[in-house]
């Protein structure tokens, strides 16, 4: 009898986890919204998208252009590719997740970027064995094998797991989506913040090979948690946003039905507004520009007289910064237009890129975290609950997917048009110059970026 009811409770965990919509339900009759789990699985997600991003990347440049004979020119090249096909797949992946939802496409994501991490670990054995086989030149076979590994992890770290994840809690929250993203974003901050510097102890103490085959477990490891908890909206579950057991048949859900057909924005909508294109551009500006210098850091750091360890102890006080700055751009989000926090965010990359050409001074790295702080958790901030307040959530990953292409892109080139200013402080400080232009006329379009009305 005993074991009877031991299946049984077996077999209800089980269906708990078959059906989308048996563990949200569950929760919600115990009093809890199942919002605060996707919220806290989410940023999970995002998290774990690390080894995808530049700060994660960057971290390995040194030890792939030794194991790879390649120049840094040729690695930043293969990066830059790499990040562009993988901005062209993108839109695609915004519509599937619309139709599939955030579960099937973490555990996809999370699958597909442990595996990218596996394959880099080997591209200096599978380099050399292709050098024995065609006998042609190491750098270029290098060139092309790495090239995948960089598709690989951009694609599925910068951009489907940070897509679907931060799309997911938006969908969850609606009066407190601001405060919400706000408290993701200040694990997340302290997550991107100590990234360097734990993948650069993790490394010393275990070699770069072995730090991402531990990298690719946490990843299959996050994909298991992906598919036990992601779900795709409180509608389909069967519950309210923000809260509560739905009822169809109800007039205020009828009629929130009948508003979410008519006034929710498509992609293809969305990019004929002058307000999407303006946070867009904010956002791939920020991608761009932060890519740029991150993933130049060890070299601005040389430049300026300093060790990479104290370039790089910049990411903490970002970090620090960044997660004031996501909290109370959430707490104030809830109450104030959007385009006010917008134009802050592109004052604080402006100050952040003209900070970085006195990075030899105390007061020069103090102007380039307050900067970054600012925009980068204003970035976070924004990335999350803009497009579902502005356009709706109906076609929240398609939009979100469209405009991940160009931030994705965007980050692609970011290291490569700061390398254009040569081997010296003078030339790269140029650029930088020119770079703080853009974030200084985005934030004055911003002031005019008021929430589109559809047929306006």
């Amino acid at each position: 009898m005993k074991e009877l009811q031991n299946n049984w409770s077996l077999f209800k965990v089980a269906s708990m986890f078959k059906d989308p919509s048996h563990l949200p339900q569950y929760f919600q009759r115990k009093g809890i919204y199942y919002g605060y789990i996707i919220l806290a699985v989410g940023t999970l997600g995002v998290v774990m998208s690390i080894p995808g991003q530049t700060m994660g990347v960057s971290v390995y440049t040194e030890y792939l252009i030794e194991a790879l004979g390649m120049s840094r020119s040729q690695l930043s090249f293969a990066y830059l590719l790499g990040t562009i096909s993988s901005s062209f797949l993108l839109p695609y992946a915004g519509r599937v997740l619309d139709k599939l939802g955030p579960r099937f496409m973490a555990v996809l994501a999370t699958t597909c970027l442990g595996l990218s991490l596996l394959y880099i670990s080997f591209t200096p054995i599978v380099s050399e064995a292709f050098v024995s086989l065609t006998g042609l030149d190491k750098s270029t076979l290098s060139f092309i094998i790495i090239f995948f590994g960089f598709l690989g992890v951009r694609h599925f770290g910068q951009g489907q797991l940070t897509m679907c994840s931060r799309t997911m809690m938006g969908q969850w929250f609606e009066k407190k989506r601001g405060t919400m993203l706000g408290i993701s974003g200040l694990f997340v901050a302290f997550g991107f913040g100590l990234a360097p510097l734990t993948l650069t102890q993790l490394i010393k103490a275990m070699s770069w090979q072995n730090s991402l085959y531990l990298l690719t477990s946490l990843c299959f490891s996050v994909g298991v948690v992906a598919y036990l908890f992601f779900r795709k909206s409180p509608e389909s579950c069967g519950l309210k946003i923000d809260g509560g057991f739905s009822d169809p048949n109800s007039d205020e859900e009828k009629e929130e039905a009948l508003r979410l057909s008519t006034q929710d924005f498509t992609a293809a909508q969305a990019k004929r507004t002058f307000t999407f294109w303006v946070y867009n551009l904010a956002m791939v500006g920020q991608a761009t520009f932060v890519t740029a210098v991150t993933f130049h850091m060890s070299f601005i750091g040389k430049l300026n007289g300093m060790s990479s360890e104290k370039a790089y102890s910049i990411f903490l006080y970002i970090a620090i910064i960044s997660t004031l700055a996501d909290l109370v751009g959430g707490y104030l989000s809830d109450r104030i237009p959007l385009k006010y926090l917008l134009a802050t965010m592109q004052g604080g990359l402006t100050l952040a890129l003209i900070g970085i050409t006195y990075y030899h001074s105390n007061i020069g790295m103090m102007i380039t975290a307050l900067g970054f702080g600012i925009s980068g958790g204003l970035f976070a901030q924004l990335s999350g609950s803009a497009w579902p307040k502005l356009f709706g959530r109906t076609h929240l990953g398609s939009i979100a997917g469209m405009s991940m292409s160009w931030l994705v892109m965007g980050s692609s080139l970011g290291p490569y048009m700061l390398s254009l200013g040569g081997e010296t402080v003078e030339g790269v400080n140029t650029v930088l110059y020119l770079f703080a232009l853009f974030p200084l006329l985005v934030a004055v379009a911003s002031f005019f970026a008021n929430p589109p009305k559809k047929g306006v």
